[in-house]
């Protein structure tokens, strides 16, 4: 295998056995973790460059464990301290000792790993290239309508770890992302309306990619046009009615409703908990519907390692319809009741690692085929195909659900509120204002009927935990049909 950056592999190595040395002298276990980040980033507002910049981050986390489990933790940004943050960690951890705290002796079990990736080849182009080439697309949007207001945004970023630990484990691996993004607002009589258009990849290459660009600039259109509808669109009765989601939609309640609620140093909390243990085994779906969480490659929030230094496992949640795993890390997973599955994550070298989700999506068995790009459904051709398949009567109030605004989750009480971009009902394709989707988390799960598409999984978004955020990802099939249930409502401006 090729060997990845030697500069700053040298130069995290060096720092990394100093971490290792001071360990053995201390006698404690460790767990080290050094991290360079690079981040740019481009604004261009109604076609003025309002920022653009590269931000980076770097420094070394210590994990530190005394013999019976007591842990300690100290970071810096200076790789020339790495032996004294190992020293400080092991202080605090034998404090933790004299302090009579809980003990953790699992990462102890944990078997050493190898790992050596390199990062895939990039697109590097001038910061100075990457705006004009933003302008011109920002110029692009504004152009459709003078009612218009657009922010087209630009980020990338690569994102170095290299984990060791006591064992042997020696762990050197990236993560790059980016997003390309026009935030668009009608504005009319006093009226505003807002939609959201955006790709995902993994570098600057987004702002050359002609296939990427081109879908761009479809969602970009249909988007302005959404909004510029959304200016006189009434509100719409709040009830319950069967639903159509796209996958960004789906995606959240996926991720919201279910992820967060199977993260396993959460059982005490969750309603996927009982007396801590997570309820694997119990029915929670139909049998055709699952919900997997895993790194997929190329993805938005693609992590392959944990900040542990253990491979990320896949893992299904609910295996057609029945509760099956949970995302647990070494360290919370016995209590919890399932097997680790390496779903370790950090913002940052400063931070403690927690089980945390990267592409959450929902699986429906035998999906109905979709003859057209998702891109080029409009609310008609949804009509007429749930006719076709009698997911729909003539004149039945079916609500189609689009865009993924935010929402929150009691993951406690199982009640969720959503956040969508637009309505459309069915039975007569009149758009209506956003409004709340709300209900209980098994309720929307129990009341699915059918998927449709092939499945779509790069909606992206940024998951906050605890005070950490990293990035997350996820989806569906193209579209998710849900049943009309009384516990689960739309109804109410967003």
């Amino acid at each position: 295998m090729s060997k990845p950056d030697p500069a700053y592999r040298s130069a995290t190595s060096r720092a990394l056995d100093l971490v290792l040395a001071a360990a053995r002298d201390e006698g404690t276990y460790v767990i080290g973790r050094a991290q360079e980040k690079r981040e740019t980033s481009l604004l261009v507002i109604n076609g003025r460059t309002e920022h653009l910049g590269v931000t980076r981050l770097k420094g070394l986390g210590v994990q530190a464990f005394t013999r019976e489990g007591h842990t300690g933790f100290a970071a810096s940004d200076d790789y020339k301290q790495a032996g004294e943050v190992a020293r400080t960690a092991a202080r605090l951890a034998r404090l933790a000792e004299v302090e009579g705290m809980e003990p953790n002796d699992e990462v102890f079990a944990v078997a050493p790993l190898l790992v050596d990736e390199v990062p895939p080849p990039d697109h590097p182009m001038a910061l100075a290239e990457q705006a004009v080439r933003l302008k011109a697309l920002n110029d692009e949007v504004c152009a459709i309508d003078p009612r218009l207001s657009v922010r087209s945004g630009c980020s990338h970023v690569r994102d170095h770890w290299h984990v060791v630990r006591s064992d042997g484990t020696d762990c050197y691996f990236q993560m790059a992302r980016a997003r390309l993004s026009h935030e668009i607002t009608a504005k009319d009589g006093g009226q505003t309306a807002s939609a959201m258009a955006g790709v995902v990849g993994v570098d600057a290459g987004l702002l050359t990619d002609e296939n990427e660009l081109a879908r761009l600039s479809r969602r970009a259109r249909r988007q302005a046009a959404l909004a510029l509808g959304l200016l006189t669109a009434p509100a719409l009765p709040g009830g319950s009615y069967k639903l159509v989601l796209d996958y960004a939609l789906a995606k959240g309640l996926a991720h919201e409703a279910f992820g967060h609620a199977a993260e396993s140093d959460a059982m005490d909390t969750s309603i996927l908990g009982l007396d801590g243990k997570f309820r694997a085994g119990e029915r929670v779906a139909p049998d055709f519907v699952s919900i997997v969480d895993g790194p997929l490659e190329g993805d938005f929030a693609f992590q392959p390692i944990s900040a542990n230094g253990e491979v990320r496992r896949t893992v299904r949640i609910v295996d057609n319809g029945i509760l099956k795993d949970a995302l647990a890390d070494t360290f919370s997973a016995r209590r919890a009741g399932v097997e680790p599955s390496g779903a370790a994550r950090v913002e940052s070298y400063a931070c403690l690692p927690m089980p945390r989700m990267t592409n959450t999506r929902i699986e429906v068995r035998d999906p109905i085929p979709l003859p057209i790009d998702f891109d080029d459904v409009t609310p008609a051709d949804l009509q007429a195909l749930l006719l076709e398949r009698g997911l729909m009567q003539p004149d039945e109030h079916v609500l189609f659900l689009t865009g993924y605004k935010g929402g929150q989750v009691n993951t406690t009480l199982g009640d969720f509120v959503f956040n969508c971009a637009a309505i459309y009902d069915l039975a007569d394709l009149k758009l209506y204002q956003p409004a709340i989707f709300s209900g209980k988390v098994l309720s929307v799960l129990g009341a699915i009927l059918a998927g449709i598409g092939d499945s779509l999984t790069n909606a992206p978004g940024m998951c906050g935990k605890r005070g950490q955020s990293v990035p997350s990802s996820g989806g569906c099939h193209a579209f998710l049909v849900v049943d009309a249930h009384p516990e689960v409502k739309v109804g109410g401006r967003a």
